[in-house]
């Protein structure tokens, strides 16, 4: 029996560790000759994969969080890029964190690492700091782009790159029929808001003010307003204390499947807006930075939106509320819009139908592109 092939494979966020995950799955489906190292999280190591270190040593976001802790991350570039140097993989998969993996996609070059080495998720350099993108193409030898947009703007820079689609593509496509989510919850015909403010603590307290004495003036113009809020289980008891009438969900196909029958949405800008996007919910985006970190993108930033949804359709499809912008008077006004404005609602519904089919082009299984593209790379 030939020897097995090695993938080392690096992931700092949660997000990073579905995808991985999802790599590996794919991979061994076509290939059981292979093995996989390198840094991850549980859902990675369900595949038989070992972390050299702990993931949430990577999962750092923001300009100051990762100055002050700039020391440990230094030493864990350093470790990674050791640690591939000794194993001499046959591929390395560097997934997001750009802030810890392109400095050690570079660190490899510069030792003459000679295996392909893929960035799996681009960094938003179409944004801001587009000169990134030459350093990308000298450090990396392929892209995977969850974007449609992306492949053109990083071939343009000389860097390969294949537009594999976005994860939740094949999560909602694969998401198992349920009973009805009202029905589940007694929810009949009531309108259904629902508030997402993100994923880090971080995020989530810098979003619940504005929001939260918004929502008690929506409340005064739809009485019978349900408020559902999904999140993850450690912060369960801090959701519900501030929103004691809401509908707190932590499980994520109760999630999908809310997404399928509310009404509205208001949430933070990220990945949670394509998944809205998809499901055909009406939104109002939202975004507020620590002060630092906001002074310094909004100077570099090249682009007119932050949603996904107004960035791929290139126009202002649906309202965004940013920085100073994010406001209890913005909310109530834009949320209500939405309920209320039957000529508001339909039109995001269009947009978002035309979002959808963009976005979803022939890509139904993203992972299995991926993994598609790496087998090439391993057979030549």
């Amino acid at each position: 029996m030939s020897k097995k092939k090695l993938i080392y494979l690096v992931a700092g966020e949660p997000s990073g560790d579905f995808l991985g995950s999802e790599i590996i799955s794919n991979l061994v489906k076509s290939n059981s000759n292979l093995k996989f190292d390198g840094v991850g999280g549980a859902l990675m190591q369900n595949h038989d994969f070992n972390s050299i270190f702990p993931m949430s040593d990577l999962s750092i976001m923001g300009i100051l969080p990762v100055l002050l802790r700039i020391n440990k991350l230094l030493k864990r570039i350093n470790q990674v890029a050791d640690d591939i140097i000794n194993k001499k993989p046959d591929l390395v998969i560097l997934i997001d964190s750009p802030d810890f993996n392109h400095r050690v996609a570079k660190k490899l070059k510069k030792r003459s690492f000679c295996s392909p080495i893929i960035c799996y998720v681009a960094p938003t350099v179409w944004a801001w700091r587009q000169n990134r993108a030459m350093s990308m193409s000298k450090n990396f030898d392929h892209l995977f782009s969850l974007l449609p947009f992306e492949r053109e703007f990083f071939i343009k820079h000389g860097l390969e790159t294949t537009y594999v689609g976005h994860p939740v593509i094949s999560k909602l496509n694969n998401l198992e029929k349920k009973d009805s989510f009202r029905e589940n919850y007694n929810l009949e015909k009531k309108p259904v808001l629902i508030f997402l403010p993100g994923s880090r603590q971080s995020e989530i307290k810098r979003h619940i003010k504005p929001f939260k004495e918004a929502y008690i003036e929506i409340k005064k113009k739809i009485p019978d307003l349900i408020l559902a809020i999904p999140t993850e289980e450690k912060n369960y008891r801090f959701m519900k204390d501030q929103f004691n009438d809401s509908l707190v969900i932590t499980d994520e196909s109760d999630k999908f499947q809310l997404f399928r029958e509310a009404n509205v949405a208001c949430a933070a800008s990220g990945t949670v807006t394509l998944e809205l996007g998809l499901s055909l919910i009406p939104m109002v985006v939202i975004y507020k930075l620590d002060f630092l970190t906001w002074s310094i993108v909004s100077r570099l930033a090249k682009v007119r939106f932050i949603s996904l949804i107004n960035l791929v359709l290139n126009k202002k499809s649906v309202q965004e509320l940013v920085q100073t912008d994010y406001n209890k008077e913005n909310v109530v006004k834009s949320v209500l819009d939405l309920f209320l404005d039957k000529n508001v609602f339909e039109n995001q519904i269009n947009d978002l139908k035309k979002f959808k089919e963009i976005i979803e082009g022939d890509n139904k299984n993203p992972s299995e592109v991926a993994a598609n593209k790496i087998l090439e790379y391993l057979r030549n």
